[in-house]
């Protein structure tokens, strides 16, 4: 039997019935009824729903049933990975919306005086973690950070956010990370990038994050001796491979050579995230390789712009309002004509299609090249969006969809995965080429169980 049969069986018990008599008090099909809680055979979602309602059980227990559901529907490694990728949006949103890390305060710490450079416990090392950010926090001018933390975990981002408010500077970090080259493991590199990705794209630090494959899994780590490392201008902090031990250096020497070590280090690797200086540069970035594209799946907050008016307006409201991107239409016009013969699936949020109807403020390109549009321009992009709307290329996904407006994400032919940022001309982030990193099927698969708005 499955986690959800079990879980049915249970309730089933628990509130006095059995597969007969809710069958007939619910009006319930029996047969379908007495293969879900057997585990013989899984029933459509309303059939599930039903089953909630006769039984009358809490919210939070029919949550956590429609969850089993879902796991069982797609695969338990599946689920993960969908909710992992939820996680991430429903984060980069709340970034958005915050405008970076947390800008209140409640406490001053002071002074730290360092006791012992050795910490013993988890609570210890934290307080040396902690030693280390402050004094470079309070010291550098510039401060800068190098580091190889593994990627799923959770405590550099948590001092960042706590720390950055306080003193009021911007913080280069070199982190180096690895993913796994194994699909099985393919959830880890999920949770890295869960973690990675809004620092990535925050104001608050300068984050450069630099990756290597590596067949290196958790279960390896025990086996290594303090194998993970931050390194400041002052100080080399080591720590063991649950990070529960850490060894505080100063010495001048040590800290020259773990510096010149992680510096070679980074040369056998490759960088993560490319960030363009302006928009002609995140043009040319993005155009990689687009006379290859045979298939498209997109998400973005608003519809894609080429969906909202034809080429000729678009490039004359550039003209218009942002003539010195004008020698970039011939450019952007021979990919637009490529994209007219791709194989597309765009998905757009229901509260993206609403802001832009009421303020006029796309999430494409237009949103950093134009000014808001004007009430009679919205009527005519929205007719021409209907009039070219396709019931297989264009899917709105409900209100209960949390995504940042400034996050577009494509999917080339099946394997190469764009994360862009558009934060404004001169801020465009781009994560691209996964390929390995994550397989861009995952990605592809979990489009297909996304929230869906009937439109």
């Amino acid at each position: 039997m499955s986690k959800f049969s079990e879980k049915c069986k249970e309730l089933l018990t628990e509130n006095g019935y059995n597969v007969y008599r809710l069958s007939q008090a619910a009006s319930l099909e029996r047969t379908t009824l007495q293969r879900m809680v057997t585990g013989k055979r899984l029933p459509g979602p309303e059939f599930v729903e039903h089953f909630c309602q006769a039984l009358r059980i809490s919210l939070p227990e029919k949550k956590e049933i429609m969850e089993l559901y879902k796991m069982e529907a797609i695969g338990e490694t599946a689920y993960r990975n969908q909710t992992t990728i939820l996680h991430l949006f429903e984060k980069l949103s709340a970034l958005e919306k915050n405008e970076g890390f947390n800008k209140r305060s409640i406490v001053d710490y002071g002074e730290m005086k360092l006791i012992s450079p050795i910490s013993n416990d988890k609570y210890e090392t934290e307080l040396l973690l902690q030693y280390v950010l402050r004094k470079t926090m309070q010291e550098q001018e510039s401060p800068e950070l190098y580091t190889n933390l593994p990627g799923t975990d959770t405590l550099l981002p948590h001092y960042l956010n706590l720390m950055i408010p306080q003193y009021g500077k911007a913080i280069l970090i070199k982190h180096l990370i690895h993913f796994q080259t194994n699909a099985s493991y393919a959830y880890e590199n999920l949770e890295t990038l869960h973690q990675i990705i809004p620092l990535c794209f925050s104001a608050g630090i300068n984050y450069i994050p630099f990756y290597y494959y590596s067949k290196l899994s958790r279960n390896d780590r025990p086996n290594l001796l303090y194998p993970f490392y931050i390194i400041t201008e002052k100080y080399v902090l080591q720590l063991a491979s649950d990070l529960s031990k850490g060894i505080l250096h100063s010495d001048p020497a040590i800290l020259q050579e773990y510096t010149k070590e992680f510096q070679n280090c980074l040369e056998h690797s490759s960088p993560l995230l490319q960030q363009s200086k302006d928009l002609d540069e995140a043009l040319q970035l993005y155009m990689t390789s687009f006379d290859t594209i045979q298939d498209s799946t997109s998400l973005a907050a608003t519809p894609c712009d080429s969906d909202f008016m034809d080429n000729e307006y678009f490039f004359d409201r550039v003209k218009e309002h942002s003539p010195e991107y004008a020698p970039l239409t011939k450019a952007y016009g021979a990919f637009l004509n490529v994209l007219k013969h791709v194989n597309r699936k765009d998905f757009f949020t229901i509260s993206g299609f609403q802001k832009y109807c009421e303020s006029g403020i796309s999430s494409g390109t237009s949103s950093i090249v134009m000014p808001q549009f004007s009430p009679e321009e919205r009527i005519t992009s929205l007719k021409y969006f209907l009039e070219h709307f396709s019931n297989e290329k264009d899917h709105m996904l409900n209100s209960t969809f949390s995504y940042p407006d400034s996050l577009y994400i494509e999917l080339r032919n099946n394997h190469s995965l764009f994360l862009i940022n558009l934060a404004d001309k001169a801020n465009i982030s781009f994560i691209s080429s996964f390929r390995k990193v994550v397989s861009a099927m995952h990605f592809l698969n979990f489009s297909n169980y996304w929230p869906i708005r009937n439109t």
